[in-house]
């Protein structure tokens, strides 16, 4: 199953609505990370084995190519625009039910496909 890691950018009540329907999802905020550098986060996410899940596009797309160019992997970034929580967790819920963690590995989805 394909876990989530949200960066600060996201509200931790997406993960906690999203923990409720039984998946595996943790914020920045609910682990402590909130303060960190996009790199450090980044890096804790691959760590977990988590796709972070973000609206920092330029940031996170240059670590995917940086990962990549090192022959590094990653778990995953999603991209999102800025939206109600509500569509947020729709968006996610879809894309949990239709993404496995294995075709997530080292790809940039965005969000708004799972509309």
């Amino acid at each position: 199953m394909l876990k989530l890691y949200l960066n600060e950018n996201l509200s931790w009540r997406i993960a906690r609505a999203l923990r409720e329907y039984g998946y595996d999802v943790i914020s920045s905020q609910e682990v402590g990370m909130n303060q960190e550098d996009d790199p450090q986060q980044f890096a804790f996410a691959v760590e977990q084995q988590r796709a972070v899940v973000t609206n920092n596009f330029a940031d996170f797309i240059a670590l995917h190519e940086q990962y990549l160019e090192r022959d590094m992997t990653h778990s995953g970034v999603i991209l999102t625009t800025k939206c109600p929580i509500s569509t947020l967790i729709r968006r996610l819920r879809a894309l949990l039910e239709h993404v496995s963690a294995e075709h997530m590995a080292n790809q940039i989805r965005w969000l708004n496909e799972f509309d």
